[in-house]
């Protein structure tokens, strides 16, 4: 019996031993996967595109993936983009710091800068420097547009050598202004691309921004002698031009019977044509008699002047028109209130008009 009995003890012993086991628990081994990344960055001068090797790691079943690491792989000024011809414009409370080469006299005060890159400017060699920057060498040049508390410098033909682009946009451009001003200008990401209208407002010292007639109907005057807002130097009448008056077309207007064309720079009148046509060719008109006389622009040396060609589409023959030729004095209000007030003293002559804005710059 005690035999039998401690066997069945051990027996037992052995069950409950079985029983109680239970299984180790799994351990859940850290799950990886790689990823490509393409980052198109907008913001700033030169579009961007940046691919990346992302590395994910999910540490717990069913976990979130979390990144892990990463590697530039590819870094690279996006297909397509082309700076030449382009215009610019950042506002900066503190010039000093946009510009490097400033003296201290320039920190703290704000300016606007407007850079146009002219029409030869293309990417000569694109490098990544590590993930820091990409680095651009330029061989162009471009023309720059300072202003600030009312002043303006404006700098024409400036060598750019160099552009290096940080990853979230911000720009350094390696430039030599002349007259030993050389060194690097930062344009912060938050640069934005901007109308040649701007840039030829921001140029000129004689820019007619307002006139009183904008509620007339607007009709499209065009030139040949015109490019980007920039008249040919050859209808100047300086050491570079020909003194010959532009070739202008304009929309014909129903109801009309003349037209007055006139070319001016703030309140010099260059030109004066009264005509039933709707075009004038290159070099039509000289220096001739009141209504058929044109002088090319002649600014002072270093300076930006508009000349704008206003056409006035009127009704019926004009009364008496203040049109002080070759000189200064003239208002481009007096001149359309003139026009508007026919020969028989009756308003509303002038039926529509039509505007053409070009600088040109006597360097």
């Amino acid at each position: 019996m005690k035999r039998s009995l401690c066997s069945v003890s051990i027996m037992l012993a052995g069950v409950m031993l079985l029983g109680g086991c239970t299984a180790a628990p799994t351990v859940f081994e850290p799950q990886h996967k790689t990823e490509t990344e393409v980052i198109n960055i907008t913001d700033g001068m030169f579009p961007q595109i940046i691919e990346k090797n992302v590395t994910y790691v999910q540490n717990e079943k069913d976990g979130a993936w979390t990144e892990e690491s990463s590697e530039m792989t590819k870094w690279y000024i996006a297909p397509g983009f082309d700076i030449s011809d382009s215009v610019w414009t950042v506002t900066t409370s503190d010039v000093s710091t946009l510009v490097t080469f400033l003296d201290d006299s320039y920190k703290g005060v704000s300016a606007t800068l407007y850079i146009h890159f002219s029409p030869d400017s293309t990417d000569i060699e694109t490098t990544a420097n590590g993930d820091s920057s990409l680095d651009i060498t330029l061989n162009t040049t471009g023309d720059f547009v300072f202003t600030s508390n009312g002043s303006k410098i404006n700098f024409y033909d400036a060598a750019i050598s160099k552009a290096s682009v940080k990853p979230d946009g911000a720009v350094t451009l390696g430039v030599d202004l002349g007259n030993g001003m050389a060194g690097d200008i930062e344009v912060p990401a938050s640069v934005k691309k901007c109308e040649w209208t701007d840039f030829l407002i921001a140029q000129s010292d004689t820019y007619i921004k307002t006139v009183p007639f904008e509620d007339l109907p607007e009709i499209n005057v065009s030139s040949s002698t015109l490019a980007n807002g920039i008249w040919d130097p050859k209808i100047s009448n300086t050491e570079v031009g020909e003194n010959i008056s532009p070739e202008l077309t304009w929309d014909a207007v129903d109801g009309a019977t003349q037209y007055v064309v006139i070319m001016i720079d703030d309140a010099w009148l260059h030109m004066d044509v009264f005509t039933t046509e709707t075009s004038l060719a290159e070099g039509a008109v000289g220096r001739g008699a009141r209504g058929e006389q044109y002088v090319g622009p002649y600014p002072p040396k270093g300076t930006t002047h508009t000349y704008t060609v206003f056409v006035f589409a009127l009704k019926d023959e004009m009364g008496k028109v203040p049109l002080a030729f070759d000189g200064g004095g003239n208002s481009i209000s007096k001149i359309f209130d003139g026009l508007d007030v026919d020969v028989n003293g009756n308003s509303g002559n002038v039926l529509a008009y039509g505007r053409l804005d070009g600088n040109f710059t006597r360097k």
